[in-house]
């Protein structure tokens, strides 16, 4: 299987596929922003429409996302603020490479995500694009497969996540 573009080790189908599908929902800001990259390295304008915060989401189109012919290289996460389960508000720093034009470039961005609705979303007008990358840190990395919210617990108490520890 092809592992997922948003830079974890695991193949799209167990990681940014469902969320993107809309089979599920994302669990951290982090999770989102993953999802949204991957959904740019395919052209997938809609869900990154959908993503967007409510108040934000009318004055969105496709035509907003198209930036010509982009090939994205990787996505590195640099930290994350906030953005779990149970925060109500996060952000999540990070740098895009892509190459345009055959010219390398860098996009470093603190990305601002909130719960609208019990689900994370996307604030535009809160996020800060920045001029270079921080060259210190190290990428944040999953050490273990996402659990979906119907698969069975890793905790071993043959219960759904969902009712369990998620």
């Amino acid at each position: 299987m092809k592992d997922c573009r948003c830079g974890m080790s695991f193949p799209y189908t167990d990681c940014c596929g469902p969320l993107i599908r809309g089979a599920i929902f994302a669990d951290t800001a982090e999770d989102l922003m993953r999802s949204r990259y991957t959904a740019t390295t395919q052209g997938n304008w809609d869900y990154l429409i959908q993503t967007t915060c409510a108040d934000e989401r009318p004055h969105k189109s496709p035509a907003d996302f198209e930036k010509g012919d982009i090939e994205w290289l990787g996505l590195e996460i640099l930290g994350t603020r906030q953005g779990e389960r149970h925060d109500a508000a996060g952000e999540v720093t990070f740098v895009a490479r892509y190459r345009e034009a055959g010219e390398a470039n860098e996009l470093q961005e603190t990305s601002k995500f909130i719960k609208e609705n019990g689900r994370w979303m996307y604030s535009e007008k809160q996020s800060t694009v920045h001029a270079a990358p921080t060259p210190s840190r190290q990428p944040v990395k999953r050490s273990s497969a996402k659990v979906g919210r119907n698969a069975p617990c890793p905790c071993g108490s043959g219960k759904k996540y969902k009712k369990c520890c998620g």
